[in-house]
């Protein structure tokens, strides 16, 4: 998920007397011949399926990047997406459900392209592009570098906030990945509702996500950054994607009434430890 501790972005740049403002998005032509690409994100899934580790926490990124075949594989699906989106092409989109797993798997498939293009890495908060991106960690990775959607120019950061917009479905904070370790797991997945639920139950399940500690409730820094796109009752909210133990730990807390505390995030990068 794109930026997550930067919404303060553009006030600590004020601050700091580096304001940058973002480039704006606009339109960028596509050529007639592709008016009848036909979208598909097999070969992304099958991607993700070869270099996903330890169920998608982790990716092996050097094996990636060492296979030029992939990578041009990858290259491809992204030219595809700057090509075709819903919005561009609603007819290839007729369903809820296909346009859903367009935004998040392209999403999914932006970041591991960026990752890729700046490999070796360390964090995706390490990437400088703009004078700016040197004082405030992620921006360049965020904000600084463009993507191109449905031939719309946009950043990671933008094209985030316009699918969570679009989707308005908190479960889509469990699918997105933004290629740190405290992020949801990298999933190959169309995305069904029941893909949403497995997901969002693997997330509230981690004691890294949610846990009850020492009279508090310790969540994900994500419930913070994005609080207005969940239920105002939280704890209700995880309650349904909890396994027993958990559900019990969390109504006790709500009984009693526990503080909510969030967990630092941890943006290092997710990357298979057997890579250099």
């Amino acid at each position: 998920m794109s930026g997550r501790a930067l919404p303060w972005l553009f006030s600590a740049l004020l601050l700091g007397g580096c304001a940058t403002a973002p480039v704006p998005t606009k339109e960028v032509s596509v050529p007639e011949t592709d008016a009848t690409q036909v979208y598909s994100d097999r070969v992304y899934r099958d991607l993700v399926r070869k270099y996903a580790v330890d169920g998608g926490e982790k990716v092996d990124y050097a094996a990636w990047k060492a296979n030029d075949a992939d990578l041009e594989a990858l290259d491809r699906h992204v030219a595809l997406i700057a090509r075709v989106s819903p919005d561009s092409h609603p007819g290839q989109f007729p369903r809820k459900a296909q346009e859903r797993s367009y935004w998040i798997n392209s999403y999914n498939a932006l970041v591991l392209h960026a990752v890729l293009e700046y490999w070796p890495l360390e964090s995706v908060r390490d990437v400088k592009i703009s004078l700016s991106s040197r004082v405030v960690p992620g921006k360049g990775f965020f904000y600084d570098r463009k993507v191109v959607v449905g031939g719309e120019r946009t950043s990671l950061y933008q094209f985030e906030k316009k699918v969570l917009a679009s989707q308005k479905d908190p479960r889509l904070h469990f699918a997105l990945n933004c290629a740190s370790e405290s992020c949801p797991v990298l999933r190959p997945s169309d995305w069904s509702d029941e893909d949403l639920d497995e997901a969002a139950r693997d997330f509230v399940n981690q004691p890294e996500n949610v846990s009850v500690e020492d009279g508090s409730l310790v969540v994900s820094a994500i419930f913070k950054w994005y609080k207005k796109d969940f239920p105002a009752d939280l704890n209700g909210y995880l309650q349904q994607f909890a396994d027993p133990d958990l559900l019990q730990q969390l109504q006790l807390a709500g009984e009693r009434g526990y503080r909510l505390r969030y967990r630092d995030y941890d943006w290092s990068l997710n990357a298979d430890e057997a890579s250099p």
